[in-house]
């Protein structure tokens, strides 16, 4: 048996990048169905595998400095996949409906590749479809997500070369060659369902080694080859000041409801341009965009607030003064009425 194993050891050992990319190529034409519910994944040595709740979720987000409110309760499971390489972390995650507001990344890089076909989600307005998007820096993004989505993400240091050193601070959106991008999903799928089934393999020193410079070759050549050639700044910039001044305005007191026409007034423009400007970046009205962040505070102040808090208590602070229209709002957003959220968190602080 030792022997049997010594002998496995060795041949793994003397495996190679090429061995890998062949690996990696034989996967590119089913990389996004075979991931697309995590089947094939399970929790090993190498890969950690999470479940999260919508209010949990925000902890595995401080990383990028970002933060998530869900637009509905949805029956999508919330599940994250994480290899940690050398110098890289690969994630692979299923989202759920949400509006993404960030990014601080502090000397690091983020890339996150869609890895299935939802097409509706947007940045500052800017649609991203099947576009690769990568975070340098400090960005001041609202990311749109109407429909839960799967995302594999690449975290690194900053590497002091090209073509990453050559990348402004902020977003950037990519359009790699169709054969980059299927090369690039497939040494996405060939690393994660690797580290499932063979953790032993990653093990190695050499063999980390060669999967992560796989992948750096793989997002390296993204970059080369993105279509999208010349400057990559937002044309709805205006439309994001209007947004992020609205809801200055909407928190500086959450138990006042503005009317859109107040609102428009406050920020200096029209009422058709406030709406034009909510809708283009946060895909809703600002009424209903106002009705989001209350929702979400009213949850946060429910479940971390003062031990004798009320549910009428917060919903009147947050502009609530029907109660059962705002019971019904907030069941209809989270899947549970707001006295269960109370008495669950009261349970877990017990």
């Amino acid at each position: 048996m030792a022997l049997h194993r010594q002998g496995r050891r060795s041949k793994r050992q003397d495996m190679d990048q090429g061995l890998f990319d062949t690996a990696r190529d034989e996967a590119q034409g089913t990389a996004l169905d075979g991931l697309l519910s995590f089947q094939g994944l399970k929790p090993s040595a190498a890969l950690e595998l999470q479940s999260y709740d919508i209010d949990h979720f925000g902890e595995s987000e401080r990383y990028a400095g970002a933060s998530s409110m869900p637009l509905s309760a949805g029956a999508t499971s919330i599940k994250r996949a994480r290899l940690s390489l050398p110098v890289l972390t690969l994630s692979l995650v299923k989202t759920f409906p949400r509006i993404i507001r960030g990014y601080d990344l502090a000397h690091a890089i983020a890339v996150a590749v869609p890895m299935d076909h939802v097409s509706s989600t947007r940045i500052n307005g800017q649609s991203i479809g099947s576009s690769i998007l990568v975070l340098k820096g400090r960005s001041d993004c609202l990311v749109y997500e109407p429909a839960g989505r799967l995302w594999a993400v690449a975290y690194f240091s900053l590497p002091e070369r090209e073509p990453w050193s050559q990348l402004d601070d902020g977003y950037h959106l990519l359009s790699p060659a169709s054969d980059v991008l299927a090369s690039l999903h497939g040494s996405i799928s060939t690393t994660l369902e690797t580290a499932a089934h063979d953790p032993d393999f990653l093990n190695e020193p050499t063999s980390r080694t060669a999967v992560e410079q796989s992948l750096f070759v793989t997002m390296d050549a993204a970059i080369r080859s993105n279509a999208n050639r010349g400057p990559m700044h937002s044309t709805t910039d205006s439309y994001q000041r209007i947004v992020a001044e609205m809801e200055r305005l909407i928190r500086h007191d959450l138990a006042i409801w503005h009317k859109t026409t107040e609102l428009a007034e406050r920020v200096g423009v029209s009422v058709r341009t406030l709406q034009s400007a909510t809708q283009a970046i946060c895909g809703m009205s600002p009424h209903r965009y106002s009705r989001v962040l209350r929702l979400w505070s009213v949850r946060k102040q429910l479940r971390t607030g003062p031990a004798r808090r009320s549910v009428k208590a917060c919903a009147i602070g947050h502009g609530f003064w029907h109660l059962s229209e705002f019971a019904a709002s907030y069941r209809a957003a989270f899947g549970e009425l707001p006295s269960e959220t109370l008495h669950r968190s009261k349970r877990e602080v017990i």
